[in-house]
């Protein structure tokens, strides 16, 4: 079996985290032995690029071969914000061309996957009508539930879901929002895979024994993440217990905003910002906490809540869209999107049964 996948977002840069989770399920893959490729047309507005590390300069074709797994990218921007068919044709020719260049190259594959329908299910739509080549869709996205589909959109993406040979959803809740999404169009519930790196079995022998109680977080430091819900949250419960600490592992356009909340907080001695963090490193932050705690606004499923639970750590979530298909009574707790009272709550309510559900969690993950 040869399948390419089709991500709509991909790491720029061997530190770049963004869209990490498709490069590491094609590594896993091809582990697997299933032949693998990646075709990653890697479109950046004007916004992103300034908050990008990526020389322009570099922009066009690149291609490497990434653990095996022959790689194939389009940098570029979108130069026309006001008029975004231009762009879409733009994005689709440079993936045509892409496509071309990797069958050249490696053959033609069996099937295609694509990540999300906007705007990797857009092209395998394209390839799929000039080639027949069969594609499946997982979709990822946070943007139906933020209401962030623009009108224009819909037709393409409805085409690109109603043609595709099987479609997938990463949690239950989410595949019951794209059912109503995509009108007359099924979605199957398929999970997302853990990272071979977080499977390794955690030997607790060796995990230190600390007076300080140590909650972790990781994320991209944005607004749909909720860090401004969770930092005054886990203030109030510092007031009960000073011996927490909270460790926050990601960049993102709202650190220097909650560097500041954190200390007008007065949580200089409490909250440490790890910045941004590769695999390893995470793996590592996890291994020196004792919890997980992410209070997301909007998640279709989580995967660094599977990372968490596979290293033993109860976790803290919200019912946002994705945890609920993770997290339950014997693994952590569930608050509300947004429930500052409840959150803290829950940080206490974890710290004063640790024993118990941090046991419970170790042995079932285990």
């Amino acid at each position: 079996m040869h399948t390419l996948i089709i991500p709509s977002w991909y790491p720029s840069t061997p530190d770049d985290v963004n869209g990490i989770f498709f490069r590491l399920q094609a590594q896993a893959l091809q582990r697997s032995g299933v032949k693998v490729g990646v075709v990653a047309p890697i479109f950046r507005s004007f916004r992103t690029q300034a908050k990008t590390a990526f020389n322009p300069k570099n922009y066009g074709i690149r291609t490497y071969i990434d653990k095996d797994v022959p790689t194939y990218v389009y940098d570029s921007m979108f130069f026309f914000p006001r008029i975004p068919h231009i762009d879409r044709k733009r994005e689709i020719a440079a993936s045509m061309k892409l496509f071309r260049r990797y069958v050249a190259d490696h053959g033609m594959p069996d099937v295609l996957h694509a990540h999300c329908v906007n705007s990797g299910g857009i092209i395998a739509y394209e390839i799929h009508k000039a080639t027949g080549i069969p594609y499946v869709i997982t979709e990822h996205s946070t943007t139906y539930a933020r209401k962030l589909i623009r009108n224009w959109q819909r037709p393409l993406m409805y085409a690109a879901a109603q043609n595709a040979a099987c479609r997938l959803a990463v949690s239950r809740d989410f595949a019951e929002l794209l059912k109503e999404e995509y009108r007359g169009l099924e979605w199957q519930y398929v999970p997302n895979i853990l990272s071979a790196s977080f499977e390794a079995p955690i030997d607790l022998a060796d995990k230190p024994a600390n007076e300080d109680f140590t909650f972790c977080s990781v994320a991209h430091l944005q607004h749909k993440k909720g860090y401004d819900i969770l930092l005054p949250a886990f203030a109030e419960a510092v007031k009960a217990y000073p011996n927490l600490k909270l460790k926050i592992g990601g960049g993102g356009y709202e650190e220097f905003k909650l560097h500041r909340l954190a200390k007008d907080l007065g949580l200089e001695n409490n909250v440490i910002f790890e910045g941004r963090l590769k695999n390893e490193e995470v793996l590592e932050l996890m291994y020196q906490s004792d919890a997980f705690v992410l209070a997301s606004r909007h998640e279709t499923f989580g995967v660094v809540f599977i990372e968490a639970l596979a290293q033993g750590l109860p976790v803290i979530a919200t019912r946002c869209g994705g945890p609920e298909t993770i997290v339950n009574p014997s693994n952590g707790l569930l608050v509300d999107v947004e429930d500052q009272k409840s959150l803290t709550e829950a940080l206490i309510s974890l710290y004063r049964n640790r024993k118990n559900i941090s046991h419970a969690c170790c042995a079932k993950t285990a």
